[in-house]
């Protein structure tokens, strides 16, 4: 059964605001290790690129949907929904948020004690019907960069649940200069980018990410 995985974007008024929802979120993910077997990942993570200093992503894992309804109902969580609803100054516009399934993944355990590990994010839209054709191509990927590549350290490739033709990708290296000059120009991404990519890509966003609070294993 694949595992239900929430991507979403916050955005602050600004980087004071953006510090104190990263503070709760620390709060949080204590609380998710401590009480939530379910919950296989909860990170708050900023973009490497500091001119945004108002964008917070926070990427979440469960087992299921009935977890995250769990974690949801959870006294934390609706602590911090409403500390920002009595302090709607904090924002600085409207969250979007994205839940999918994985279709192919692996995590390995070094990833825990990576110091600085190196968060991608994309979102890849595809031309309409073509998504399945390639998610069987992104399985080649994961399946050798598992075992090919010891520093990436996690690898998931979702489907969009409310989009059909949207793949959303979370990878993790031990360093950017890995994920430069190891996983980019690997002959998996290479051969996958050559038959899955503009033929059939319509448009691809990427961010890079900085762990601020929570973790990605457990």
């Amino acid at each position: 059964m694949p595992s239900l995985v929430v991507l979403a974007r916050l955005v602050f008024a600004d980087g004071a605001a953006r510090q104190t929802a990263i503070d709760k979120l620390a709060d949080i993910a204590q609380n998710v290790i401590d009480t939530e077997p379910d919950t296989f990942r909860y990170a708050g993570c900023i973009p490497r690129d500091s001119s945004d200093e108002k964008s917070l992503y926070v990427i979440e894992e469960y087992k299921s949907k009935a977890a995250f309804d769990s974690h949801m109902a959870t006294q934390p969580v609706k602590a911090i929904q409403a500390y920002f609803a009595a302090n709607p100054d904090l924002l600085g516009g409207e969250p979007t948020l994205s839940l999918a399934d994985t279709s192919s993944a692996f995590v390995r355990p070094e990833v825990a004690q990576a110091k600085d590990p190196f968060i991608t994010y994309a979102s890849i839209d595809y031309k309409e019907g073509k998504r399945e054709e390639a998610l069987e191509g992104w399985k080649t990927v994961t399946t050798e960069t598992h075992n090919n590549e010891p520093e990436t350290l996690a690898y998931a490739i979702l489907k969009e649940q409310a989009n059909a033709n949207n793949i959303r990708t979370i990878e993790v290296y031990a360093s950017e200069k890995y994920f430069k000059e190891v996983h980019v120009p690997s002959k998996q991404v290479t051969e996958n980018k050559a038959k899955y990519g503009d033929e059939v890509r319509v448009s691809i966003k990427h961010v890079f990410l900085k762990l601020e609070a929570g973790f990605l294993y457990k």
